[in-house]
């Protein structure tokens, strides 16, 4: 079988960074297919913490005010 290279870019779908540096080539277990894993975008991650830690925030004072 032939060796073939290709050049692939990878960006988050929510916000368009470049995941480059965080994208390795893999090989799938069962069929040794190549594959990609790609780690979560940092800006959306933090974005999404963020959310997070305000909806807990209202939620506790909401809880607070009905004592």
């Amino acid at each position: 079988m032939p060796d073939v290279t290709i050049d692939v870019e990878v960006y988050c779908a929510r916000c368009g960074a470049g995941l480059c540096n965080q994208t390795e080539s893999t090989f799938t277990r069962t069929r040794q297919q190549p594959s990609f894993r790609v780690e979560p975008c940092e800006k959306c991650l933090e974005a999404a913490r963020e959310e997070g830690y305000d909806a807990g925030l209202d939620a506790g004072q909401a809880e607070e005010r009905e004592e």
